[in-house]
């Protein structure tokens, strides 16, 4: 990550908890100039996640008008959406040939792809305690699990060494989970730990398919990792509003709705 995305990403934790701060004191907290802080916001606010008002940095709202939450548990995310998920999970099974390598990202919507392995040989990479639960009994797979640093709320581990693994390991497909998705494309997580393991794995997979609700289109959350245009395929469910559709679809990416 360079340290323009790493200021971006601090920027916008800093907005996530404690909304309405000005340039110059976010300057100082970064201890850059206000120069770089104008620039750093100006592509911030291109992307849909801030505005600034009278010199000082806002954190936009959600597009439905919700506010930006960070806050997040894998057991209350777990009940949203439920048979959504479900369906997207059985799709992107359905995604997998035999002898494949596949990395499967933290999430709840990931983790019903790992409830639903096709019955072949599969390697599976994962840095998640509840994928690894699905996965480690399975007879047909073989399992790399990437370690480290545990985070409750998420149930993923994370580490340096987790990320060189997965960055000298060639996989076939890598199925993402985001919290959400601006109106200008810019792919979101809740928290900062996840980003260097995600980017590692985009980088190092051929294929790159999106698992992701109709819930989380328009959505702000505050750790920017990817951009739609890095992914191949987009699985998500039938109540994506017809706007996100033609937009996904304009962009290039093969968008797969169940």
């Amino acid at each position: 990550m360079s340290k323009r995305e790493e200021r971006e990403n601090q920027i916008l934790s800093i907005l996530s908890e404690k909304n309405g701060v000005p340039i110059r004191k976010l300057s100082k907290m970064l201890e850059v100039s206000e120069m770089t802080i104008r620039r750093d916001l100006a592509e911030l606010q291109s992307k849909d996640y801030i505005s600034v008002i009278q010199g000082v940095a806002i954190m936009n709202r959600n597009q439905d008008g919700s506010s930006i939450q960070k806050i997040y548990t894998l057991e209350s995310e777990r009940e949203l959406m439920k048979e959504k998920k479900r369906l997207i999970g059985l799709a992107a099974a359905a995604m997998i040939d035999e002898n494949d390598t596949i990395i499967i990202d933290t999430g709840t919507t990931t983790e019903l792809l790992a409830q639903n392995l096709p019955h072949f040989p599969v390697t599976i990479v994962c840095y998640n305690l509840n994928t690894l639960s699905f996965i480690k009994d399975h007879n047909f797979n073989s399992l790399i699990f990437a370690g480290g640093y545990y985070h409750e709320n998420t149930q993923m581990f994370e580490s340096p060494e987790s990320v060189a693994l997965i960055s000298r390991t060639c996989a076939n497909k890598f199925f993402c989970s985001a919290a959400g998705i601006s109106s200008k494309g810019a792919v979101t997580c809740i928290d900062q730990y996840e980003i260097a393991t995600k980017q590692a794995a985009i980088r190092s997979a051929l294929t790159k398919i999106l698992l992701i609700d109709s819930s989380k289109f328009g959505k702000i959350r505050p750790s920017l990792f990817a951009n739609i245009s890095d992914f191949d395929t987009i699985i998500t469910d039938s109540e994506i509003p017809r706007n996100w559709i033609d937009f996904l679809e304009s962009s290039g990416i093969s968008l797969k709705i169940v």
